[in-house]
């Protein structure tokens, strides 16, 4: 059995399942190691069944620059020290934890393998690209593998130094099967759910799932949504989940244009489901994100999608004209028209969800399960 030291930010939604089935496999002796319960403001309550430790310390409010708080996390130096995992693999580089375990690896000759969800396609300000270049050519490089959530991040990997043969798709994803069934149990009661969210039934519903911030780009949304009421004689109706800073600026905005909407705040479980559900056409227009694990929610429940560019999931879960219509970030005109070409088209939104539907298949937990173990041996092989 290998001993396998996990070092993450913060627990997530969608990776807390996944960490639950690896550490139910007999060759893996896992240890789950959290910076912080979050960097990010999340609003979730998880209860993980692999029992993680999360570390406790004083954050530096550093997002603006990193996209994440900066917990202060020495005491992973002397866990470390204390564990001697035969292995670790490693989220990232840019929290303190994930820093002292690269070097604490190095040092102490233990090979480790580095999670990234990074693409070239995120706008950064030419002194980070700088730190990150020169940070990363030491780093990736160093590294026994790389467990990478897609294409983008593929690619972002080999830029700065891995080699191809050691890159495995470990992606950011949910219990596709799960959602399906979710779909289907749904399907009948789709006209309740929309009546109680406020939704007519003869509107076509635009969903954007995600935090109100600027990353998100909801304002982008609201904006798509107003031009594309003006380019289709169907009704619209605007579906924001989620909450955060720019809800109250985003209502005032709705009301002042007359559009139909529903602010259905922060869900999971059952009530996100419902939306999904009674969703007719899903967008993620943001301007940076990483993947979009909501990409595969939405598409496990057969949804046509429009997606912007910069959405790491779009690579590998959107075929544009099969699926889905890919737009620029801050696009507002190709946003609008692509929204209003699925809203005119009640066959063509129909052809698109199944295809949806298809291209996740792939993408759910049990593969990924089996290619992390695969990785990990492989990575405690070479280094002896």
């Amino acid at each position: 059995m290998i001993r396998v030291g996990y070092i993450a930010g913060e627990p997530t939604a969608w990776r807390v399942p996944h960490l639950d089935m690896i550490a139910d496999n007999p060759a893996i002796d896992l240890t789950v190691v959290y910076a912080a319960p979050t960097v990010q403001q999340r609003e979730w309550t998880l209860e993980p069944r692999h029992a993680p430790i999360v570390l406790d310390g004083p954050s530096l409010p550093l997002t603006r620059i990193l996209h994440h708080d900066y917990p202060l996390t020495p005491q992973i130096w002397g866990l470390l020290e204390r564990e001697r995992f035969d292995v670790l693999v490693i989220g990232g580089w840019s929290l303190m934890a994930t820093q002292l375990a690269i070097a604490w690896a190095r040092i102490r000759h233990v090979p480790y393998l580095v999670v990234s969800e990074n693409h070239l396609r995120e706008e950064r300000p030419r002194w980070i690209r700088a730190v990150k270049s020169l940070v990363l050519r030491h780093v990736i490089p160093a590294a026994r593998g790389h467990l990478v959530t897609g294409t983008l991040a593929r690619e972002h990997a080999l830029r700065y130094g891995a080699r191809s043969d050691s890159v495995t798709i470990f992606p950011n994803t949910v219990d596709v099967t799960a959602y399906k069934r979710a779909a289907e149990r749904l399907r009948s009661d789709r006209p309740g759910i929309r009546r109680t969210l406020g939704i007519r039934d003869d509107a076509i519903v635009v969903t954007q799932v995600g935090r109100l911030m600027s990353l998100k780009a909801p304002e982008d949304t609201v904006a798509a949504v107003i031009r594309a009421r003006d380019l289709t004689t169907r009704r619209l109706h605007l579906l924001l989940v989620g909450d955060g800073p720019l809800r109250e600026g985003l209502e005032r905005r709705t009301t002042a244009a007359g559009i139909h909407v529903t602010f259905a705040g922060f869900r999971r479980g059952e009530a996100l489901l419902e939306c999904y559900a009674a969703t007719d056409i899903f967008v993620l227009l943001s301007h940076r994100e990483t993947w979009g694990t909501v990409v595969n929610e939405a598409a496990a429940f057969g949804l046509p999608l429009v997606l912007t560019d910069r959405v790491g999931a779009a690579a590998d879960l959107l075929v544009a004209g099969e699926n889905g219509e890919l737009v620029h970030a801050g696009d507002i005109d190709g946003q609008a028209k692509a929204i209003a070409k699925l809203a005119d088209d009640d066959e063509l939104r129909a052809r698109y969800g199944a295809r949806s539907s298809e291209l996740v298949d792939g993408w759910g937990y049990e593969p990924s399960v089996e290619s992390f173990v695969a990785a990990i041996e492989r990575a405690v092989t070479d280094a002896r």
